[in-house]
């Protein structure tokens, strides 16, 4: 029985010129375009329809035709956006809140300040990852998660660190620097002992697909839990990507997914091993 792989697409912003052999059109855009920094670190599609950017000290808007620039109070960098109704949430250094649009124009309002929240001196966070479960906002740093819902914020030290969280089949993963994973759930953190194997290991994404979990390693490839055992995906591209740095990923539909690594060299050929 021939053996059906999943179909792999690289998006690498260093390679423009590969981009648009994948999609149908391209547009790039140049700081100079949007008169910002050159790092982005998230974005998110308002339910305008509109493009907005966590670009470094800016908080960018882009609706096709024009850009808009904003900053926050503070002047901190932006690592974090997440979009849900007409509010974009931001997350920024020991600051979260949102973004809502009044008269024409983005106006800022802050969740954190006059809270109390980042006032030990353990507690210069940054908000790396924004996401939304069960009607709660999650605010996420490496130490801590802040819960907003009802406006009420709750803070959950976690007792590890972390890199990221994933809602994955309505549960909140919890990915570990060096203990591994766990699941996050009425304010309890319960290990994934199956996946020990994940130990010491730096993850990246988790996502499920059709009946599989994927487990997106920053530098060991990728892996799967399969009718509730963790193996080594067996695709030939995974032995590509245990040699790259593996950045972020997500599935676009069941049989696509896009990963973004480090490499600034062509992967034309490595995408053909799965076309």
């Amino acid at each position: 029985m021939k053996t059906k792989f999943l179909k792999i697409v690289l998006i690498l912003f260093a390679i423009p010129a590969f981009s648009q052999e994948l999609l149908p059109f391209v547009e790039n855009f140049t700081k100079s375009d949007y008169n910002g920094d050159n790092q982005i670190w998230n974005s998110t599609q308002g339910n305008d329809n509109a493009m907005y950017f966590a670009n470094n000290h800016y908080f960018l808007r882009y609706n096709g035709v024009k850009w808009e620039k904003y900053t926050l109070p503070n002047k901190t960098v932006i690592r974090s956006i997440f979009a849900d109704g007409d509010k974009i949430y931001c997350g920024s250094y020991n600051e979260f809140g949102f973004w809502k649009r009044k008269n024409g124009k983005m106006e800022y309002f802050s969740l954190s300040n006059n809270k109390n929240i980042f006032n030990d001196a353990s507690d210069n966070e940054e908000i790396w990852k924004i996401f939304k479960s069960n009607n709660t906002i999650y605010f996420q740093s490496f130490n801590q998660i802040l819960l907003f819902k009802d406006n009420t914020i709750e803070q959950i030290k976690i007792p590890f660190q972390i890199s990221y969280c994933f809602v994955v089949n309505k549960s909140i993963y919890v990915a570990s620097v060096k203990n591994g994973v766990y699941i996050f759930d009425n304010k309890k953190f319960t290990k994934v002992d199956r996946w020990s194997n994940l130990e010491n290991t730096i993850i990246h994404y988790i996502a499920a697909n059709k009946n599989d979990i994927y487990i997106f390693t920053q530098k060991n490839g990728v892996f799967i839990d399969k009718n509730g055992a963790l193996t080594v995906w067996q695709n030939p591209l995974n032995q590509i990507l245990k040699t790259q740095i593996i950045i972020t990923a997500k599935f676009i539909d069941a049989n696509n997914v896009a990963i973004g690594t480090n490499s600034n060299t062509t992967l034309k050929e490595k995408f053909e091993l799965v076309k």
